[in-house]
């Protein structure tokens, strides 16, 4: 080793929550324990803000560059569907000052790290076709332009067309995401189903198809084999095993760190080199059909299913705790409107998840200069310092006023951005068993804290209004009295707010708590049951005991996922209003029992988001009702616009109930569903009798929208 004062790395990469690039980073942080440095990862945003062509100017990107730094890593292959090559090269071109490692994009004077993935998807599709004789294929890629999915795509229609000619595989983009992949397989089975293999460019592709597959009843790998690429540490533990092509990820990480420290002069060359396989491999397991071997191979399957068991369950115990952990922290921060209470609620949850080391840094929204900023809250093992109203200010090319503590090694840096608007950012030391969780406290933190400073000016603005009217109460006496009875009529509003929050939340804790949760108990049940069942019966019973058990877990992951999407459709922005009615009308139907029918009037459009939003809460809150209390046996969602105006209608003929000023309107159902109106200028109407009820709401459009 040469020097011995910590060189400070940044890691750069576009989504935490992505598993490649996680194994990537965790490959990197243990070599970095080998030197003297401090790694630091910047998540450079959210999916939305990837999409903007700006993104590399915003959050995380730019507080990078402003960091002072000694080297630098970039996973440039993440980027290669969002930024074109030469915007990325001059981004890059702003550390030409230190050295640089590039992970699988090249670039001129970069050193560049890439996988020699040639090869691999070739012996798999050979695999599929010569060994379990499969022609009809489901191909499953990343985002369209991205390279490293699109070399996967063509090396498998490569390999295919030479080997079956006459094959016509179906070609479908899922983004890289498991949720996207299970939509779409859903949706080619719906069509004209006639594939009996997947291959998805990644594992988290792979599981979502084998979700999909498996709730229609088609069996992997008797019906259809399924095939991944990456080689995740969850795709062992699937049921069946993920056949996938093995990637080196974390050798990535390990070599760009080596790298590095050759450069800083922390290493020697002997020890650079020590890594010079880069090569993917190709892994069999049970999801392709590769099942036989035997009693012995039996006994062998049913001792790695009773591991795969044990870390599963595992995995849910230490899930569930983290879990348990985020909703404390989120009820905690909703109680209050006041920001020390929020910063200081937050840092004793940061606690009892085992983060030593936090800080909150937020900069000034109203400029887009992000080179000075103001620390709020600092959180150093058991001592928290909360510093409100104006924090302290500082330089970021520091990160921190006094700069990062060096009792650590790693970090993560984690943008706070509302919408377009950046807020700042929140750096902590990682957690090693779980990397996952920085998104959700990311998200946490971002909206508690907008929250907050939204209702401290609104709280300004009502005291400089209250010191105007008591100056001139003897002269505006008509008006002072107006302004008082505007002041109590928000205070009202905003006693209504908290109260709606906290039902909300109040709701959301009881649909994990009935649901999610009672299905995940079920299957530690049932995964205890096994332990106990092996020791006394044939291997049969333990297998049937093993398929419920999968049954479960599958049943329990829908449930969570069903309840996420009711707390926000992930698709309302990208595919509009229409679309996302249209999916969950269908998703309704499909527990419902296919009861409700939707009408959609030609040229119907939404364009304005917020509105949007606020409709298709509306739709989805007196769908709710009318599917739950209105025991109805026809429903009808109705979507129709003109030139003046727009109006979404649901209409049942179940029970009805009396409308009138008392009971119906102090409901929380309906309170919600006047307050969604009014936020978009809409009216909201409800006419209910023992044929039916009919909840409309229809807004009018000003001229030129």
């Amino acid at each position: 080793m040469g020097s011995t004062v910590p060189k400070r790395i940044g890691f750069l990469a576009t989504q935490f929550d992505e598993y490649y690039q996680n194994l990537v980073f965790h490959g990197a942080l243990e070599e970095a324990r080998r030197y003297p440095v401090q790694l630091i990862f910047y998540e450079g945003s959210n999916s939305d803000t990837l999409n903007k062509a700006g993104a590399l100017d915003d959050t995380a990107f730019s507080l990078a560059a402003k960091t002072q730094l000694d080297g630098l890593i970039v996973m440039t292959n993440t980027m290669g569907s969002s930024f074109s090559r030469e915007r990325i090269a001059g981004y890059l071109a702003s550390f030409s000052h230190i050295p640089i490692v590039s992970i699988g994009l090249s670039f001129d004077n970069v050193y560049t790290l890439s996988p020699h993935a040639s090869g691999g998807m070739s012996q798999l599709t050979s695999h599929l076709v010569e060994v379990h004789k499969r022609r009809h294929f489901l191909f499953l890629a990343g985002p369209q332009g991205h390279p490293e999915s699109e070399a996967r795509k063509r090396e498998f229609l490569d390999t295919l067309s030479e080997l079956h000619p006459e094959a016509k595989p179906t070609v479908v983009y899922a983004d890289f995401l498991e949720e996207k992949a299970y939509e779409r397989t859903l949706s080619a089975i719906e069509g004209t189903w006639d594939f009996d293999a997947v291959v998805a460019a990644n594992d988290q592709m792979a599981f979502g198809s084998i979700r999909a597959l498996e709730e229609y009843g088609l069996h992997v790998p008797s019906r259809v084999s399924v095939t991944g690429f990456d080689d995740i540490p969850y795709s062992v533990l699937s049921i069946p095993a993920l056949t996938t092509i093995h990637q080196p990820t974390t050798e990535l990480g390990r070599r760009a760190i080596e790298y590095l420290a050759s450069e800083l002069e922390l290493g020697t060359a002997d020890e650079v080199s020590r890594f010079t396989d880069l090569t993917t491999s190709f892994v069999i397991r049970q999801s392709c059909g590769c099942m036989n071997g035997g009693a012995e191979y039996a006994e062998s399957t049913v001792d790695q299913l009773q591991g795969r068991l044990r870390n599963l369950f595992s995995l849910q115990v230490s899930e569930r705790s983290r879990s348990g952990f985020l909703r404390r922290i989120e009820a905690a921060v909703v109680r209050t409107f006041k920001l020390e209470e929020i910063l200081y609620e937050l840092a004793n949850g940061l606690k009892r998840l085992g983060i030593r080391f936090a800080a909150v840094v937020m900069v000034d929204m109203h400029k887009k200069d992000t080179s000075q900023a103001s620390l709020f809250m600092r959180l150093d093992g058991d001592a928290v310092h909360i510093q409100t109203p104006n924090g302290q200010q500082f330089s970021t090319r520091a990160l921190l006023p006094q700069g990062l503590p060096g009792d650590f090694q790693a970090y993560v840096c984690e943008p706070l951005q509302f919408g377009s608007e950046q807020m700042g950012y929140f750096i902590c030391t990682p957690d090693a068993k779980d990397m996952h969780v920085y998104a959700t406290l990311r998200d946490l933190i971002t909206t508690s804290v907008k929250g907050a400073l939204i209702m401290s000016l609104e709280k300004d603005r009502e005291l400089t209004l209250q010191r105007e009217v008591n100056k001139r109460t003897m002269e505006l006496m008509a008006a002072n009295k107006q302004l008082k009875k505007e002041i109590s009529q928000r205070k009202e509003l905003e006693h209504e707010l908290l109260e709606i929050s906290n039902n909300i939340m109040t709701r959301i804790g009881q649909d994990i708590h009935d649901d999610l949760c009672q299905d995940l108990a079920a299957l530690g049940m049932l995964a205890a049951t096994l332990e106990s069942t092996l020791k006394k019966t044939e291997l049969t019973g333990a297998q049937q005991l093993a398929r419920h058990i999968s049954e479960s877990a599958l049943k329990s992951a829908y449930t969570a996922k069903q309840i996420a999407r009711d707390l926000f459709p992930s698709d309302l922005q990208d595919n509009g209003l229409t679309a996302s009615v249209m999916q969950l009308v269908k998703s309704k139907n499909i527990t419902d029992g296919g009861r409700i029918a939707l009408e959609i009037q030609p040229h119907f459009q939404v364009d304005d988001t917020q509105m949007a939003i606020q409709l298709y809460r509306i739709i989805q809150e007196a769908l709710n009702n009318a599917i739950k209390h209105a025991h109805a046996n026809h429903i009808t969602v109705r979507l129709q616009s003109d030139k003046q105006s727009i109006t979404v209608e649901v209409a049942d003929d179940g029970v009805g109930f009396e409308v009138r000023k008392g009971k119906a309107a102090s409901g929380m159902g309906m309170k919600i569903l006047t307050y969604r109106a009014n936020l978009i200028g809409g009216s909201l109407n409800v006419s209910s009798s023992p044929e039916g009820t009919v909840v409309s709401c229809t807004v009018t459009l000003q001229e030129g929208v």
